[in-house]
Protein backbone atom coordinates (compact mmCIF):
# COMPACT_ATOMS: atom_id res chain seq x y z
CA UNK A 1 0.00 0.00 0.00
CA UNK A 2 1.02 3.13 -0.60
CA UNK A 3 3.05 4.73 2.23
CA UNK A 4 3.47 8.07 0.79
CA UNK A 5 0.69 9.31 1.66
CA UNK A 6 -2.82 8.84 4.08
CA UNK A 7 -4.09 5.21 2.56
CA UNK A 8 -8.08 5.88 1.46
CA UNK A 9 -10.76 4.21 1.54
CA UNK A 10 -14.40 3.65 -0.39
CA UNK A 11 -17.14 2.51 1.31
CA UNK A 12 -20.60 1.99 -0.87
CA UNK A 13 -23.67 1.89 1.29
CA UNK A 14 -21.40 4.26 3.06
CA UNK A 15 -24.42 6.39 4.88
CA UNK A 16 -26.02 4.11 7.25
CA UNK A 17 -25.07 0.93 9.45
CA UNK A 18 -22.11 -1.22 8.66
CA UNK A 19 -20.98 1.28 6.12
CA UNK A 20 -21.19 4.11 8.46
CA UNK A 21 -19.46 2.37 11.42
CA UNK A 22 -16.89 1.13 8.82
CA UNK A 23 -15.93 4.46 7.93
CA UNK A 24 -15.51 6.08 11.32
CA UNK A 25 -13.57 2.93 12.10
CA UNK A 26 -11.05 3.07 8.91
CA UNK A 27 -10.75 7.09 9.36
CA UNK A 28 -9.81 6.28 13.04
CA UNK A 29 -6.98 4.17 11.80
CA UNK A 30 -6.07 7.25 9.64
CA UNK A 31 -8.08 6.23 5.67
CA UNK A 32 -9.43 9.32 3.76
CA UNK A 33 -12.75 8.32 3.14
CA UNK A 34 -15.12 8.10 0.25
CA UNK A 35 -18.42 7.28 1.62
CA UNK A 36 -21.24 6.55 -1.57
CA UNK A 37 -25.01 6.68 -0.87
CA UNK A 38 -28.17 6.19 -3.17
CA UNK A 39 -30.69 7.95 -1.03
CA UNK A 40 -29.94 8.87 2.70
CA UNK A 41 -27.85 12.24 2.59
CA UNK A 42 -28.43 13.28 6.18
CA UNK A 43 -27.09 9.82 6.57
CA UNK A 44 -24.12 10.13 4.66
CA UNK A 45 -23.57 14.05 6.27
CA UNK A 46 -23.44 12.01 9.59
CA UNK A 47 -20.81 9.43 8.37
CA UNK A 48 -18.65 12.18 7.13
CA UNK A 49 -18.89 14.23 10.19
CA UNK A 50 -17.79 10.92 11.88
CA UNK A 51 -14.89 10.59 9.87
CA UNK A 52 -13.65 14.45 10.18
CA UNK A 53 -14.59 14.23 13.79
CA UNK A 54 -11.20 11.09 13.69
CA UNK A 55 -9.05 13.98 12.00
CA UNK A 56 -9.66 12.64 8.51
CA UNK A 57 -10.95 13.61 5.06
CA UNK A 58 -14.49 12.37 3.73
CA UNK A 59 -16.07 12.56 0.40
CA UNK A 60 -19.72 11.67 -0.15
CA UNK A 61 -20.95 10.80 -2.96
CA UNK A 62 -24.53 10.20 -4.50
CA UNK A 63 -24.43 6.91 -6.70
CA UNK A 64 -26.79 4.22 -7.78
CA UNK A 65 -23.83 1.53 -7.76
CA UNK A 66 -26.22 -0.79 -9.81
CA UNK A 67 -25.56 1.26 -13.06
CA UNK A 68 -22.35 1.20 -14.48
CA UNK A 69 -22.28 4.81 -15.88
CA UNK A 70 -23.03 6.61 -12.56
CA UNK A 71 -20.27 3.52 -10.61
CA UNK A 72 -17.60 5.39 -13.47
CA UNK A 73 -18.40 8.52 -11.86
CA UNK A 74 -18.21 7.81 -8.75
CA UNK A 75 -14.89 6.16 -9.52
CA UNK A 76 -13.25 9.26 -11.72
CA UNK A 77 -14.51 11.35 -8.45
CA UNK A 78 -12.43 9.70 -6.06
CA UNK A 79 -9.80 9.04 -7.78
CA UNK A 80 -9.76 13.17 -9.01
CA UNK A 81 -10.17 13.90 -4.81
CA UNK A 82 -7.59 11.39 -3.34
CA UNK A 83 -5.55 10.04 -6.18
CA UNK A 84 -5.88 6.62 -5.36
CA UNK A 85 -7.92 4.06 -3.73
CA UNK A 86 -6.61 1.25 -1.38
CA UNK A 87 -9.51 -0.43 0.11
CA UNK A 88 -13.04 -1.42 -1.28
CA UNK A 89 -15.82 -2.19 0.94
CA UNK A 90 -18.74 -3.45 -1.10
CA UNK A 91 -21.38 -2.98 1.48
CA UNK A 92 -24.03 -1.90 -0.62
CA UNK A 93 -26.95 -4.73 -0.48
CA UNK A 94 -30.84 -5.23 0.37
CA UNK A 95 -33.21 -7.37 1.21
CA UNK A 96 -35.73 -6.15 -0.71
CA UNK A 97 -38.65 -7.17 0.82
CA UNK A 98 -38.94 -10.79 2.64
CA UNK A 99 -41.12 -13.21 0.49
CA UNK A 100 -41.76 -16.99 0.65
CA UNK A 101 -40.23 -18.74 -2.38
CA UNK A 102 -43.17 -19.18 -4.31
CA UNK A 103 -44.50 -15.46 -3.95
CA UNK A 104 -40.83 -14.47 -5.18
CA UNK A 105 -41.68 -12.64 -8.42
CA UNK A 106 -39.00 -11.69 -11.37
CA UNK A 107 -38.82 -8.47 -10.36
CA UNK A 108 -37.83 -9.61 -6.93
CA UNK A 109 -35.31 -11.62 -7.78
CA UNK A 110 -33.75 -9.22 -10.43
CA UNK A 111 -33.74 -6.16 -7.75
CA UNK A 112 -31.95 -8.57 -5.22
CA UNK A 113 -29.22 -9.50 -7.53
CA UNK A 114 -28.85 -5.74 -8.55
CA UNK A 115 -28.28 -4.32 -5.90
CA UNK A 116 -26.32 -7.34 -4.06
CA UNK A 117 -24.36 -8.99 -6.61
CA UNK A 118 -24.17 -6.33 -9.36
CA UNK A 119 -23.06 -3.50 -7.35
CA UNK A 120 -20.08 -5.59 -6.45
CA UNK A 121 -19.38 -6.71 -10.61
CA UNK A 122 -19.24 -3.47 -11.44
CA UNK A 123 -17.38 -1.44 -8.79
CA UNK A 124 -14.78 -4.01 -8.30
CA UNK A 125 -14.44 -4.16 -11.62
CA UNK A 126 -14.00 0.03 -11.84
CA UNK A 127 -11.38 0.22 -8.60
CA UNK A 128 -9.45 -3.09 -10.03
CA UNK A 129 -8.82 -0.74 -13.20
CA UNK A 130 -7.21 1.48 -10.64
CA UNK A 131 -5.77 -0.94 -8.50
CA UNK A 132 -3.66 -3.43 -11.03
CA UNK A 133 -1.10 -0.89 -12.19
CA UNK A 134 -0.80 -0.01 -8.75
CA UNK A 135 0.15 -3.49 -7.72
CA UNK A 136 -1.59 -2.96 -4.74
CA UNK A 137 -5.07 -3.07 -2.59
CA UNK A 138 -7.85 -5.22 -0.33
CA UNK A 139 -10.95 -5.06 -1.48
CA UNK A 140 -13.73 -6.36 1.43
CA UNK A 141 -16.88 -7.71 0.45
CA UNK A 142 -19.98 -8.10 2.67
CA UNK A 143 -21.90 -11.12 2.86
CA UNK A 144 -24.40 -12.36 5.50
CA UNK A 145 -24.91 -16.18 7.16
CA UNK A 146 -27.78 -16.32 5.06
CA UNK A 147 -25.67 -17.26 1.88
CA UNK A 148 -25.15 -20.44 4.63
CA UNK A 149 -28.48 -20.42 6.48
CA UNK A 150 -30.54 -20.95 3.24
CA UNK A 151 -33.10 -18.15 3.75
CA UNK A 152 -35.84 -20.94 3.66
CA UNK A 153 -39.58 -19.41 4.10
CA UNK A 154 -38.88 -15.75 3.73
CA UNK A 155 -35.30 -14.94 1.97
CA UNK A 156 -34.22 -17.27 -0.04
CA UNK A 157 -33.56 -14.50 -2.88
CA UNK A 158 -30.86 -12.88 -0.45
CA UNK A 159 -29.21 -15.97 0.47
CA UNK A 160 -28.84 -16.75 -2.96
CA UNK A 161 -27.28 -13.31 -3.99
CA UNK A 162 -24.98 -13.50 -0.96
CA UNK A 163 -23.78 -17.00 -1.98
CA UNK A 164 -23.32 -15.37 -5.41
CA UNK A 165 -21.27 -12.54 -3.20
CA UNK A 166 -18.97 -15.31 -1.58
CA UNK A 167 -18.03 -16.59 -5.02
CA UNK A 168 -17.15 -13.59 -6.80
CA UNK A 169 -14.86 -12.92 -3.46
CA UNK A 170 -13.26 -16.29 -4.05
CA UNK A 171 -12.84 -15.80 -7.33
CA UNK A 172 -11.81 -12.42 -7.37
CA UNK A 173 -8.76 -13.04 -4.67
CA UNK A 174 -7.13 -16.01 -7.09
CA UNK A 175 -7.25 -14.20 -10.48
CA UNK A 176 -6.01 -10.90 -8.39
CA UNK A 177 -3.47 -11.99 -6.16
CA UNK A 178 -0.74 -12.07 -8.37
CA UNK A 179 -1.60 -8.46 -8.42
CA UNK A 180 -0.67 -7.66 -4.89
CA UNK A 181 -4.54 -7.30 -4.24
CA UNK A 182 -6.09 -9.34 -1.31
CA UNK A 183 -9.76 -10.02 -1.60
CA UNK A 184 -12.13 -11.30 1.01
CA UNK A 185 -15.83 -11.11 3.06
CA UNK A 186 -17.32 -10.85 5.93
CA UNK A 187 -20.77 -12.39 6.44
CA UNK A 188 -22.45 -10.68 9.52
CA UNK A 189 -24.75 -12.76 11.30
CA UNK A 190 -28.21 -11.10 13.11
CA UNK A 191 -26.87 -7.12 13.62
CA UNK A 192 -28.73 -4.73 14.90
CA UNK A 193 -28.81 -1.82 11.99
CA UNK A 194 -31.38 0.43 10.43
CA UNK A 195 -31.22 -3.19 7.54
CA UNK A 196 -32.74 -4.61 10.50
CA UNK A 197 -35.58 -1.97 11.46
CA UNK A 198 -36.87 -2.32 7.41
CA UNK A 199 -36.66 -6.03 7.10
CA UNK A 200 -37.43 -7.47 10.63
CA UNK A 201 -40.46 -7.07 13.32
CA UNK A 202 -39.74 -7.00 16.77
CA UNK A 203 -41.93 -10.62 16.88
CA UNK A 204 -38.75 -11.69 14.46
CA UNK A 205 -36.08 -9.91 16.40
CA UNK A 206 -37.40 -11.48 20.04
CA UNK A 207 -37.29 -14.64 18.27
CA UNK A 208 -34.04 -14.55 16.78
CA UNK A 209 -31.48 -12.92 19.48
CA UNK A 210 -32.62 -16.36 22.21
CA UNK A 211 -31.11 -18.38 19.55
CA UNK A 212 -27.43 -16.65 19.30
CA UNK A 213 -25.25 -18.65 21.44
CA UNK A 214 -23.28 -15.19 22.19
CA UNK A 215 -26.42 -13.78 23.53
CA UNK A 216 -26.96 -10.88 21.65
CA UNK A 217 -27.64 -9.65 18.85
CA UNK A 218 -24.50 -7.63 16.60
CA UNK A 219 -23.81 -4.35 16.27
CA UNK A 220 -22.46 -1.87 13.26
CA UNK A 221 -19.34 -2.11 15.26
CA UNK A 222 -18.28 -5.30 15.88
CA UNK A 223 -18.35 -5.80 12.14
CA UNK A 224 -16.35 -2.64 11.26
CA UNK A 225 -13.59 -3.67 13.61
CA UNK A 226 -13.37 -6.87 11.77
CA UNK A 227 -13.11 -4.29 8.65
CA UNK A 228 -10.25 -2.82 10.08
CA UNK A 229 -8.71 -6.17 10.29
CA UNK A 230 -9.16 -7.03 6.99
CA UNK A 231 -7.52 -3.44 5.92
CA UNK A 232 -4.59 -3.82 8.30
CA UNK A 233 -1.11 -5.62 7.73
CA UNK A 234 -2.25 -8.06 10.18
CA UNK A 235 -4.61 -9.57 7.16
CA UNK A 236 -1.42 -9.47 4.59
CA UNK A 237 -1.59 -13.45 4.20
CA UNK A 238 -5.27 -13.62 4.03
CA UNK A 239 -7.42 -14.16 0.77
CA UNK A 240 -10.37 -15.88 -0.42
CA UNK A 241 -11.95 -16.30 3.09
CA UNK A 242 -14.96 -15.21 4.29
CA UNK A 243 -15.12 -14.67 8.11
CA UNK A 244 -18.17 -15.84 10.16
CA UNK A 245 -18.97 -12.72 12.49
CA UNK A 246 -22.38 -14.09 13.92
CA UNK A 247 -21.89 -14.78 17.80
CA UNK A 248 -22.17 -18.59 17.25
CA UNK A 249 -25.63 -18.44 14.95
Amino acid sequence: MNTDQKKVALITGGSSGIGQASAKELAEKGYQVIAAFNSNLSGAQETKQMVENAGSECLIVKADVTIKEEVRKLVEVSIEAFGQIDVLVNNAGAAIKRSSFLDIDEELWQKTYDVNVKSIFLVSQAVLNQMVPRKTGRIINISSVAARLGGPGESIHYASAKGAVNTLTIGLSKEFAPHGILVNGIAPGFILTPFQDKYSTQERIDRIVPTIPIGRAGTAVDIAKVVGFLASDSANYMMGEILTVSGGR
